[in-house]
């Protein structure tokens, strides 16, 4: 039991007898211990809003010394929406690349290239952009497609097909395309396709075209017929 005990005249309080006073104690070593092994999350950490996935961002520099898998340079990688935006406001703008150079965005895990084990079976909807207009609307496309892929707010079966997306500045136009994981399924990669086309705004008359990578790493890309049309 506790007694009650009056501190300068004023309202009475509590104290605890022995046993109360040791289960308080337990009690605030227990929290003490459990303190000690939560891992660490820094203030700035903790203020930030994470994203379902990480992404990595990967730059192909045009170089003919080096073997295509050298030339592709991981940038950084991010998993939270203030990331995301630190990252883009301080590198160069897609339009502004070398010419035959390339930025890609993958979620983690997955390099940019189609012998990697999540893109094998997969493809991509590839949208050209003409040279004269690379620098009024290149940007503004790649932005809203990469921010579909990394904010998935569409259905779950889309998010999860998307691997990756691929900006790159050839002599003749901007190409963009959004790489899928399974390409044989008709009716998952007509919905990504779908999304995207939305996503852009792209006029109704207008279509964008899915590869398979099976069939464009065996064929120029311009002699390859599409798989399907949206």
């Amino acid at each position: 039991m506790s007694a009650a005990v009056v501190v300068n005249g004023e309202k009475p309080v509590e104290k605890l007898d022995g046993e109360e006073e040791q289960n308080e104690t337990d009690e605030m070593y227990k929290a003490l211990d459990t303190a000690k092994t939560a891992p660490k999350v820094s203030i700035e950490q903790s203020l930030k809003h994470p994203l379902n996935s990480r992404w990595c961002l990967w730059y192909f520099i045009n170089d003919k010394n080096l073997a295509w898998e050298d030339s592709q340079i991981k940038v950084a990688s991010y998993g939270t929406v203030e990331d995301f935006w630190a990252l883009f406001n301080h590198i160069e703008s897609a339009s502004k690349l070398r010419v035959g150079c390339d930025y890609s965005l993958f979620k983690q895990g997955i390099k940019p290239m189609w012998e990697d084990s999540a893109n094998i079976n997969g493809g991509r909807w590839s949208i050209s952009v003409p040279k004269n207009q690379r620098f009024t609307e290149l940007d503004d496309l790649w932005m809203e497609m990469i921010m579909m892929m990394v904010g998935e707010n569409e259905e779950e079966c889309v998010n999860q097909d998307i691997c990756g997306a691929v900006v790159a500045v050839r002599p003749r136009n901007g190409r963009l395309a959004l790489w899928t994981a399974n390409g044989r399924n008709a009716e998952l990669a007509l919905k990504v396709g779908c999304c995207l086309k939305n996503t852009l705004s792209i006029p109704p008359n207008h279509s964008i075209e899915f590869n398979l990578h099976s069939d464009t790493s065996v064929k120029r890309s311009s002699t390859v017929r599409a798989l399907y049309t949206v």
